[in-house]
Order: C-alpha cells, then sequence, then structure tokens
C-alpha cells in the first residue's frame, strides 16, 4: 500500500497523507509505519490521515495507529483520523481506542479544528 503524502509547505497548519483503497492490515503495516515514521521524523506542525479508502482496519493496522499517536503527542503535536469508513469506526469502538482519537468526516472539518497557528 503507497501512501500519497501532501506535505504543507513550512509554517502549514498540517500535513495530509492519503491512504489509497485497501487493507490497513499486517500485511502493509511495516511499510506504513516506516513511512509516516518518516513523516514523524520531518516535524510537521499537525498530522491528519486520510483513511476513507481504507476498508479494513485489523489488529497490526491499529498497532500502527496507536503507536503515531503516541509519537505525535509526546511531539506535541495533534493526530486526526479522517473519513473512517463504517467497519473502521466499529473496530475502534469495539477496542475503545475511540476514546484515544479524534475523528472527522473530512479533511476540511479537521483543518478547522487545528488551533490557531
Amino acid at each position: 500500500m503507497d501512501i500519497s503524502t501532501q506535505i504543507s509547505p513550512k509554517g502549514s497548519r498540517a500535513t495530509i497523507v492519503r491512504f489509497p483503497k485497501g487493507n490497513l492490515s499486517a500485511a502493509n503495516a511495516p511499510a506504513i509505519r516506516a513511512e509516516l515514521s518518516r513523516i514523524l521524523a520531518e516535524q510537521p506542525s499537525h498530522l491528519l490521515l486520510d483513511l476513507s479508502e481504507v476498508t479494513l482496519i485489523d489488529s497490526m493496522g491499529l498497532s500502527v495507529l496507536v503507536s503515531t499517536q503516541r509519537n505525535c503527542r509526546s511531539a506535541g503535536y495533534q493526530l486526526k483520523l479522517v473519513g473512517l469508513q463504517e467497519q473502521a469506526k466499529l473496530v475502534f469502538a469495539v477496542t475503545r481506542l475511540n476514546s484515544i482519537f479524534e475523528f472527522y468526516p473530512s479533511v476540511a472539518e479537521a483543518l478547522a479544528d487545528l488551533p490557531a497557528p
């Protein structure tokens, strides 16, 4: 799974990472984790993960998102998840991980909720 990164210009409010259609699973979790680590090393202001095309998230996919959330919090910026499909929302609810993430229906709404620069 190749992810598309929209790196915003220096001083922008967020970096947006768009995941392509498919699964976030054990098959691609290591590559996704490595790419997200690379993005975090660039110290984005905030990170938005657009998961609107992701149809399934398994335990390894959740692990990637939880570790990314932990890294964002320790660095002092926000991680927002955008566009989750119903199956993915259910996984977050069942695992009770919905309490540690912020969810938004669209990138525009997530951007609007970022703190002022």
